[in-house]
Formats: C-alpha cells, sequence, structure tokens
C-alpha cells in the first residue's frame, strides 16, 4: 500500500473522528503502616502508577504484611499524563514508576532516569522481562476487542480483524459514532498498541478506513470505553487492555471481550526505580516482591491481571490466558526497538494528522484514570 494513500486514510479518519474530553486527572491514594504503635518513626514509600488500584492493593497490602512501618502513598493516574509529569515535575518524583506504556518507561529508563538494580528475584522471571536491571516487566497481558452483542443480533462473533471488519462493513451507519478507540495523544499505551498494529497487520488500511468513515469516537483510557460499551454508547470497542476488559466481561453477560485470532498483541506492565527516589532502599525492596514467586502468585490469584512469570498457578496466570481463544501471542519486545516508537518525527508526524482534523465534532465527556 503507498504511503500516500494510507496517510490518506488516516487524514480522513482523524477528521471524522469524536474527541473525547481529555481533562487529565490523579487519584492519590494513601494506605497506611500496619505498625499501631505511638510515636514509631514511619517510612513512606512514593508509588506513581497507571495501574488500577484495586488490581495492585493486594500487593501493597503484602508488602506492608513484610514491611510494617511503611505507608505507602499511591498516586494513579493516564499513561501519558504519568509520563509528562515525571519529565516535567523533577521535584515529585516517586520511588517507583509503574505502567504499561512500554515505550515511554523504556525511554525514561534509556535517558539515565532509572536507578540499576540487580535484584535476587530476577531469576524468577523470564530474561526477555527485564532491561539492563533497570527496567522490570512483571506482567502479561493481552490487547483486545470488546463488544456489546446486541449489535450482532445473531450473527457470530468477530474473532479476527478481518471478521471485524466484515461487521463493520454488514452494520454500516448503525456503527456511525459506535466505534470506541483510544485517543492516541492522550493515553501512552493507546499510542504504543496502535503503532504496533501498524507494523503487523495487514488488515491496519482497511481498519483505519473503517474508523474514519463511521466517526469512531477517542477515549483516553480503557475505563472510559468499557463505561460506553456497557451503556450502548458504542457497540465496538478496538485495542483495549484485556485485564479489565475480561472482568467487565464475567460481570456484564452482554460486553465480548475478544483476543484476535490473526495474532494478540501483548504488553509487559513495567517497573523501575528513579535515580532520585528518597527510598530507594524501599523500592528496592517492592521490586523484589514484584519480581518474587510470592508477588507473582498474589497477581496471579487476587489482581485480576497475568503475571510475567510461566511458574505460577492461579485463574489469571498464562497457563489460563492460554487457554482461552487467541492469535499468536505477539508480545511487544522490551528493548531499543521501542525507542522507534518514540521518535520525535514519527510522532509528529501522527499527531499533525491527528490534529489537523478538517472537522469539528462534539466532545465525549469520558475520562477516567485507567491506561
Amino acid at each position: 500500500m503507498k504511503v500516500s494513500y494510507v496517510l490518506g486514510l488516516c487524514l480522513i479518519l482523524v477528521s471524522r473522528m469524536v474527541f473525547a474530553d481529555a481533562v487529565r486527572q490523579d487519584s492519590y491514594i494513601a494506605f497506611p503502616s500496619l505498625n499501631k504503635q505511638p510515636n514509631h518513626q514511619e517510612d513512606v514509600l512514593a508509588i506513581y502508577g497507571a495501574v488500577n488500584h484495586q488490581a495492585i492493593e493486594p500487593l501493597f497490602r503484602a508488602y506492608q504484611e513484610k514491611y510494617p512501618n511503611v505507608t505507602i502513598h499511591y498516586t494513579e493516574s493516564n499513561t501519558r499524563h504519568l509520563y509528562e509529569q515525571f519529565v516535567s515535575q523533577p521535584n515529585m518524583r516517586p520511588d517507583v514508576m509503574l505502567s504499561p506504556a512500554m515505550d515511554l518507561q523504556f525511554k525514561l529508563a534509556n535517558d539515565g532516569y532509572a536507578l540499576a538494580y540487580d535484584s535476587p528475584e530476577l531469576s524468577n522471571v523470564p530474561k526477555d522481562s527485564h532491561w539492563r536491571n533497570e527496567l522490570f516487566g512483571f506482567t502479561y497481558e493481552p490487547i483486545v476487542t470488546a463488544l456489546n452483542s446486541d449489535i450482532l443480533a445473531g450473527e457470530a462473533l468477530p474473532l479476527s480483524r478481518e471478521q471485524l471488519l466484515n461487521l463493520i462493513r454488514s452494520k454500516n451507519h448503525l456503527l456511525d459514532e459506535k466505534i470506541g478507540l483510544f485517543d492516541i495523544q492522550q493515553s501512552g499505551l493507546g499510542y504504543l498498541a496502535w503503532a504496533y498494529d501498524g507494523q503487523q497487520s495487514r488488515s491496519y488500511g482497511r481498519l483505519l478506513e473503517a474508523f474514519g468513515t463511521h466517526q469512531a469516537r477517542l477515549y483516553t483510557d480503557t475505563s472510559s470505553m468499557l463505561n460506553a460499551l456497557l451503556k450502548g454508547q458504542i457497540f465496538i470497542a478496538y485495542n483495549l487492555v484485556g485485564a479489565y476488559s475480561y472482568q467487565w466481561s464475567q460481570k456484564y453477560a452482554w460486553i465480548k471481550t475478544i483476543m484476535p485470532t490473526d495474532y494478540t498483541t501483548i504488553i509487559m506492565r513495567t517497573a523501575f526505580i528513579p535515580r532520585d527516589a528518597q527510598q530507594p532502599a524501599l523500592a528496592k525492596r517492592f521490586i523484589d516482591l514484584l519480581l518474587s514467586p510470592e508477588g507473582q502468585q498474589i497477581l496471579a490469584n487476587q489482581s485480576g491481571i497475568t503475571p510475567i512469570s510461566t511458574k505460577v498457578t492461579g485463574p489469571y496466570s498464562r497457563d489460563e490466558l492460554s487457554k482461552l481463544p487467541h492469535g499468536i501471542f505477539r508480545p511487544i519486545p522490551l528493548g531499543l526497538e521501542l525507542l522507534i516508537q518514540t521518535d520525535d518525527a514519527k510522532k509528529r508526524l501522527i499527531y499533525h494528522e491527528w490534529d489537523n482534523a478538517r472537522f469539528s465534532a462534539p466532545n465525549d465527556s469520558s475520562s477516567s484514570l485507567l491506561p
């Protein structure tokens, strides 16, 4: 496909999309220490993350069981905002950064912001899940498509991207403004998944055309798309975080989650300790827990998030994930190739296409903190 044709499709897509509200918010939650003795000096571990606090809380509790004098201050935010805040506010950096936006995390580590730590727990996780003892992958999560099954009207569930395109064509104008996508300018994870699709999918150009033709809505996070899907504001949501989508599918029977059978993109949530962390010793202990069999087992059983380890068991383990219908798992590599996605020229080109939308569109008020 010629480059000019693809760019034309991008412009069509952008010019006809409905943009979601991109108000950035942080959610701050304190987990007090378990030590109830008066006058005992407490340590404070500051963690910033684009991870639902309910999903990560079991790990925090396990950490505090080991270190009862530690209070954890957790700030939950959107992936893009998390990165921008880290760069622009050097006096407010945390002790640990958690994010599924692998390219942004890798850029920070490669730019010298990460503290090297040779964790004794590294032997518990795959060798390709960490980089230079600075960036540590701790989950293994699919990027999925979700549907409100009301749109199917008896038709088969589209299991591949090609089948999804056929469904969109068959429903035609019923799907106008009824498809949800990440706003790649506001979501670091959304940008990463979109860019990776461009490298992997033969149907990428046709998906762009279909999303543009049907005036796709843009959202800042998975939670906003799932809420819209639940309410019938949209019927298809593309490139969501699988961990959250599967939880909604278990709760609401009409929300169907699909790992595309042509291929299923896998992302890792990654963690690093900033060089200027105020509590590096406490942060190292948290990394140890993340990578340890105990921490990985907690993820597999209590968080709803699939851990990176292949050795643990539980309802959210990799073994259980592999039993669900899926395509070839294609993990996004944790390596220097991620820097391609952060190249300024490439980003400017994509953002320019999005910013120069030729038609105004109403805003959607969706806003949340999940990536």
